[in-house]
């Protein structure tokens, strides 16, 4: 049951990766370069909290399989699971370990999932909060899968606190980016969840919540890596719906194509919730 007594809907989210920018496959291609940005700071949060000796990892919300990937090779003595509502994003994580031995995949919502009670050590959910109407729902489904002592780990954005630049480009990106926040609302959605998930955590009744920053620069990944984030190309689904003004949008590509041509520097946050069953 969700809140306020409501059941889960297996695959209400504000995330369908055929409408954003590109539409499928470029999208696949987003996520994985999102993986490569990130998991190297992801991972220095996530090992300690790792089953050693054996165990298992439940990658929540597991898209292309990208991090799945990555937890399968970091622990190769543990069993690492993969889930996903989206049946087109599990088909790209099996065929990223069709080659040889790699985790187990499975297709489900992570409001219902297909495991019995106590069955992880340790649960990853990357990305896939801010997309979900129900989180307390979630994460307490999420706190049954685990075992006595096991973390659950969500890692995910606050819009407001996403990083900055120098220069400035808030000015002239500001009313575009609202107008995202406010379609990924209306879809269910909230770009401002890493602020709230510390008390989603505590309400779904996990203990010994923290909350664990990590940050990075485009002077480590270059610019180029950062425009599938951070251009305002990823608008363009919105000005196609009538979300964004073609006015908002131009001057938001105006101000990101001056802001790389004058080798501007960007620092991002990202931040990881933990909690303790």
């Amino acid at each position: 049951m969700g809140e306020a007594g409501q059941p889960v809907t297996p695959g209400a989210r504000s995330y369908r990766p055929e409408r954003e920018l590109g539409g499928f496959e470029q999208e696949v291609e987003r996520l994985d370069r999102q993986a490569t940005l990130t998991w190297a700071h992801e991972w220095r949060i996530l090992q300690p909290l790792a089953p050693s000796g054996g165990g298992a990892v439940l990658d929540a919300g597991c898209g292309n399989g990208a991090v799945t990937a990555e937890l399968s090779a970091a622990l190769p003595g543990s069993r690492v699971v993969g889930l996903d509502v989206h049946p087109g994003l599990l088909d790209r994580a099996r065929a990223r370990g069709a080659a040889g031995a790699g985790p187990e995949l499975f297709l489900g919502d992570i409001g219902d999932t297909p495991f019995a009670d106590a069955t992880f050590d340790l649960v990853l959910s990357r990305y896939v909060f801010q997309h979900l109407p129900q989180p307390v729902a979630a994460a307490r489904e999420l706190r049954r899968v685990l075992r006595p002592g096991g973390h659950l780990v969500v890692i995910d954005i606050d819009a407001q606190l996403w990083g900055t630049a120098e220069p400035d480009l808030s000015g002239l990106s500001q009313e575009a980016y609202r107008a995202l926040g406010a379609a990924q609302s209306a879809d269910g959605g909230d770009r401002l969840i890493a602020r709230r998930l510390p008390r989603v955590l505590r309400d779904a009744g996990y203990t010994d919540v923290t909350v664990r920053p990590f940050a990075y620069t485009s002077d480590e990944v270059g610019l180029a890596a950062l425009a599938p984030q951070l251009s305002p190309e990823r608008l363009l689904p919105l000005v196609e719906r009538g979300a964004v003004s073609m006015t908002a949008y131009l001057r938001a590509m105006t101000a990101w194509q001056s802001f790389v041509a004058g080798d501007g520097f960007v620092l991002l946050l990202g931040f990881a919730v933990v909690g303790r069953r």
